[in-house]
């Protein structure tokens, strides 16, 4: 993304969940700091509670060299609970109105490899090249941008919040296709055929979990998912009990150690049925897996912002990039597979055999999957 942004020429539009004053974060800030003093357009769209730890300081250098910077949904208290609850968890760059990524990788240091002075947290992003598709993304960037406050509104609106909001992040943090013309337009982009999914009107909420469906529900060989935050409703799980009942390989990857503690113990209340079930789950032992991707039967693949969880199911902002290509789905399969080799299985007898208390600490966080 940094070489994309250096090399642009007209227009750089960036749509993040969170944005950190950190390492990654000052070499996001320089990058666009740099293109926008050459005479590209820049626009930072970040959403406001993802970024909300960033002192003014850093949206200020930004803003002075012509950057445009917009916040989504401050948390202010005029706002109704249901509305700040509505986050921007998509994650877009547009360069030049020609090349796109999208995925799961926010601009912190989390998200960046260890070289790179990160964190090394496995995640996956895709670049993807082509006018058609970049103005599915433009538009889909345009509406949040319109719903977005411009800085610095959005900080002087919230500065009284401060103590409020970081309480009301911890219930957050700890935590509480088929309709739209330009959400389904099938695109040529880098020689494959693409389809970009983002959900915008409450009512369109359900577009990337009902592309999920389709696919599952056609699947005949394998399906491999990898998901930070893994709490599927009741359809998709049924779905992928009856791929297995179908003679389909159903594996998840799961994150063992994750950012947010109480949904990783309610994903565990679900164990015993996926075991049931024959779905195989591997847990990633080392840092936080964060991808959010799945791959099915060697032709259908997808990478997002989008979580099995009840958050991107219904409040979230989301985004997709659903890819049929045979050739794209072998290299993320053997990247999966890659990252099962790393795993540590989950087998219905050493989690059947777990202690009693915490079977009652998962089944009391499950409780609470609405809320997180």
């Amino acid at each position: 993304m940094l070489s994309a942004i250096a090399a642009a020429k007209e227009t750089i539009d960036l749509e993040t969940y969170i944005i950190a004053d950190d390492h990654t974060g000052s070499r996001f800030k320089q990058a666009l700091s740099e293109a926008a003093n050459r005479g590209v357009h820049v626009r930072l769209l970040y959403d406001h509670l993802g970024g909300m730890d960033v002192p003014p300081a850093f949206f200020e250098q930004l803003a002075a060299t012509g950057i445009e910077v917009r916040a989504f949904h401050p948390l202010v208290i005029t706002r109704p609970d249901w509305a700040m609850n509505r986050r921007d968890h998509r994650k877009i760059l547009v360069v030049d109105d020609s090349i796109s990524f999208t995925g799961g990788l926010n601009i912190a240091d989390d998200y960046a490899s260890i070289s790179d002075g990160g964190h090394g947290w496995r995640d996956t992003h895709v670049r993807i090249d082509g006018p058609d598709i970049a103005q599915v993304f433009t538009s889909l960037f345009e509406y949040a941008w319109q719903k977005a406050t411009p800085y610095p509104q959005a900080h002087k609106k919230t500065e009284i919040w401060k103590s409020r909001i970081r309480r009301l992040r911890r219930p957050i943090s700890l935590k509480r296709l088929f309709r739209k013309r330009d959400s389904l337009q099938m695109c040529p982009a880098s020689g494959l055929a693409v389809q970009i999914i983002g959900n915008r009107e409450f009512r369109h909420r359900r577009l990337i979990h009902n592309a999920y469906l389709f696919a599952i529900n056609r699947a005949q060989n394998y399906i491999l998912i990898e998901n930070a935050y893994f709490l599927p409703d009741i359809d998709i799980r049924h779905a992928l009990a009856r791929a297995v009942k179908r003679g389909v390989t159903v594996a998840v990857v799961l994150t063992r150690e994750s950012d947010v503690k109480i949904i990783s113990l309610a994903t565990r209340h679900l164990y015993c049925s996926l075991l049931e079930n024959g779905i195989q789950i591997f847990e990633w032992p080392r840092s936080m897996m964060h991808s959010k991707t799945a791959v099915i039967d060697d032709c259908w693949s997808i990478v997002g912002s989008y979580n099995f969880d009840h958050r991107s199911l219904l409040h979230n902002l989301e985004v997709a990039a659903v890819i049929a290509d045979n050739g794209f789905a072998q290299k993320l399969r053997d990247q999966t597979l890659t990252d099962i080799a790393k795993c540590r299985q989950i087998t219905a007898q050493s989690h059947r055999s777990r202690p009693f208390y915490q079977k009652l600490l998962h089944a009391a966080a499950y409780l609470l999957r609405q809320w997180l």
